[in-house]
């Protein structure tokens, strides 16, 4: 899944880190990856099916966005299946989103 974000990264011209670790409690969780650009304050963090239950509840814990996302849809890139989430989860970022970017900033879903 992280191949696919980052091809996603590449071609969307967004920001993509992987693996990425949460500190919760004193342990380290790793997950999938991070978008720190969208889903919320912290960013989103990407749950693929080899996460632990641990990272995702770290992830919630400390305050990022999280999702689990299906395999099936996310283990191979499709740009416009990538859009269309990145879309819903919203922009969050300093800076200006992408040319391509409709959803919401600074909250989740489409265009008021």
């Amino acid at each position: 899944m992280a191949a696919s974000w980052r091809d996603a990264a590449a071609d969307l011209g967004i920001r993509f880190l992987s693996p990425h670790a949460i500190v919760h409690e004193g342990a380290i969780h790793l997950c999938t990856g991070w978008l720190p650009d969208f889903g919320g304050r912290l960013g989103a963090v990407i749950h693929g099916r080899f996460d632990s239950d641990a990272a995702c509840d770290a992830a919630d814990a400390v305050g990022y966005y999280g999702s689990g996302l299906n395999p099936l849809y996310y283990e191979h890139y499709d740009r416009e299946c990538f859009m269309e989430t990145l879309n819903d989860w919203g922009w969050f970022g300093d800076d200006d989103p992408p040319d391509w970017f409709v959803g919401g900033n600074r909250r989740h879903g489409g265009p008021e």
